[in-house]
């Protein structure tokens, strides 16, 4: 292996995984199940003012989509239900595989130049996307992107970036206390 090209692989190599994404038919029910059996939350939905997904990082589509998320440590679970409009990954998930583990999530502060680079090495996009916040703050927005790796790694890899008032910050529990008490995000009674 050539010396520039270790280099650009050690740059790009991913941070820990800092997201379990599940998909499930009911993200409300799965919300509850998860508190009780396991004792994650409190869960939290997103208010959500734009949504902008795009299937092969290219194509828009305009899905009805439910998001819970709740922490557990600094692991985010991430419950996606795919509630209608058009298809999306979710969508074709639970056509093909049922309910359950659908990616492994990465928070990175170089969005932009990641998917470049991994889009230059022959790395696809399945979906993509930008969400904005819509409460009474209305300032972060984030972008994800889900990596074709699922076909030879087993699973589906999705980069995260998430700016707030245009700083890259790393989701934690704490910024959705705050957006709860701000009103970007509805903090679930279960």
């Amino acid at each position: 292996m050539n010396k520039e090209f270790g280099e650009l692989s050690r740059r790009l190599a991913l941070p820990e995984v800092r997201q379990i994404g599940i998909v499930v038919r009911n993200a409300s029910k799965a919300a509850e199940f998860y508190s009780k059996a396991f004792g994650i939350g409190p869960w939290f939905r997103p208010k959500l003012s734009n949504e902008q997904h795009y299937i092969k990082g290219e194509r828009p589509i305009a899905p009805d989509l439910d998001f819970a998320i709740a922490y557990a440590g600094k692991i985010q679970y991430e419950i996606i239900e795919h509630k209608g409009g058009d298809s999306t990954i979710y969508h074709e998930h639970l056509k093909k595989n049922g309910e359950g583990l659908h990616h492994l999530g990465f928070y990175v502060n170089d969005f932009d130049k990641r998917l470049s680079a991994y889009k230059e090495r022959g790395v696809g996009v399945l979906q993509s996307g930008v969400l904005a916040s819509g409460g009474n703050a209305g300032g972060s927005v984030t972008k994800y992107a889900y990596l074709d790796t699922g076909t030879i790694g087993g699973v589906i890899l999705e980069i995260i970036e998430t700016r707030f008032l245009t700083v890259n910050i790393k989701m934690s529990r704490f910024w959705f206390e705050l957006g709860a008490l701000m009103g970007d995000v509805e903090k679930l009674r279960l």
